[in-house]
């Protein structure tokens, strides 16, 4: 599914790059999957093929009329007439990814043992961006089981800086 996921994602994008939407297209993409984390039955209610695809379609059409661009419309009507609406949230995820990937974004995740303060977080985002050479759009969490320090996560590349991580590896390192 997650092939399919990006074939419908890099098609849609293909689409927006064409017309310079990429990123009010992703606007819309997420206002949708926002509706359907919103109401769960309706993404099953659009893939249900005992639902005759007309009146799926018709359910999409009301539902976002007005509210989508042309090509975000047709995307939806086209994974409700496949019976595929469930994708939606990997096609999200894939279009996100082509987005950040043309516009050198990256998605990360700092967790700290406590809350920064705005001078803390300002100064690790600079550090961040350097070493990854992306703008970054960090979700900023607190996980007190960390102990101390950070870890971050970038794309899929992680850095453990907690103490929690120190005191394993040092467990370890002592045979425990």
């Amino acid at each position: 599914m997650r092939a399919t996921s990006k074939e419908y994602a890099a098609a849609l994008f293909s689409l927006a790059r064409e017309s310079h939407s990429e990123k009010e297209t992703l606007e819309e993409l997420r206002f949708i999957e926002s509706v359907f984390e919103d109401a769960p039955g309706y993404a099953e209610f659009l893939a249900s093929p005992a639902i005759p695809r007309s009146e799926r379609i018709e359910s999409v059409e009301w539902a976002f009329e007005g509210q989508l661009s042309e090509y975000v419309m047709s995307f939806l009507s086209l994974l409700c007439e496949h019976g595929c609406a469930e994708l939606l949230p990997g096609c999200v995820s894939e279009y996100e990814k082509l987005y950040n990937q043309s516009a050198g974004l990256a998605k990360a995740e700092v967790v700290s043992a406590v809350m920064m303060n705005d001078d803390q977080k300002h100064r690790l985002r600079d550090k961040l961006e350097t070493l990854s050479g992306c703008k970054l759009n960090i979700r900023w969490r607190t996980d007190p089981a960390l102990l101390g320090g950070v870890t971050v996560d970038i794309e899929g590349l992680r850095i453990d800086g907690s103490l929690r991580n120190k005191l394993k590896n040092i467990r370890k390192v002592m045979g425990e």
